[in-house]
């Protein structure tokens, strides 16, 4: 479920109507207010049924081949079934939106309620992984068996206290486990876990220094 505070409402939003016309959008992304702005959601004319994206790309591009600007915006719409619901889980949200700089977010009742963006995600995901909180990232290789990763937490955690842990699987099936800890590069504990690692025939890929994003 996605929590509301991740949202952006519709009330801080600029969005058009599907009656809306070409030209008109055209104006409103070159608006002050709009200079940055890529794309806007598409309503209907109540306000409250999404419809889908329009893109300043491809109002230029429809420009550019002398379209009709007195066309309705739905004539180069996108994305028009690209949505989530408020009661989305984790993995819906992060597949639907991948490919989008954000996607539209309905409430229970199919109402358009506002968007999730592609910034909001990569926040979440950074605090998550503790990016912003750890000291470095320890990228151990697994020996692919049972009990790898209650071993290899079992030798970190004699020596630092892990914040989070993150499975990453390479198409060759290699599994490695990236641990943040918040220590930094240069305290002797990681060393110590490092040769302990090693002594159980654990490869420590790579270590990385956070510190650097902060």
């Amino acid at each position: 479920m996605i929590h509301k505070s991740l949202i952006k409402p519709k009330s801080e939003l600029t969005t058009v109507t599907e009656n809306t016309t070409i030209a008109e959008v055209n104006e409103l992304f070159n608006s002050p207010n709009e200079a940055h702005t890529r794309t806007m959601p598409i309503l209907d004319e109540s306000g409250k049924l999404f419809r889908g994206n329009v893109y300043k790309q491809h109002v230029y591009e429809h420009i550019a081949k002398k379209g009709d600007i007195n066309l309705p915006v739905t004539a180069i719409m996108r994305n028009s079934t690209k949505f989530i619901y408020t009661t989305s889980q984790f993995y819906e949200v992060f597949f639907a939106i991948r490919d989008l700089p954000f996607i539209a977010v309905l409430d229970e009742n199919h109402y358009f309620t506002g968007i999730f963006t592609h910034d909001v995600l990569m926040d979440l995901l950074s605090q998550s992984w503790s990016v912003h909180t750890g000291g470095v990232a320890v990228s151990v290789t697994s020996h692919n068996s049972q009990g790898d990763l209650k071993v290899i937490s079992g030798i970190i955690s004699r020596y630092a206290y892990i914040e989070s842990v993150l499975s990453l699987q390479s198409k060759d099936g290699t599994v490695s486990l990236m641990f943040t800890l918040p220590i930094d590069i240069e305290n002797p504990q990681l060393d110590k876990i490092v040769s302990h690692l090693e002594k159980k025939h654990f490869k420590v890929t790579s270590i990385e220094d956070l510190q650097r994003f902060n």
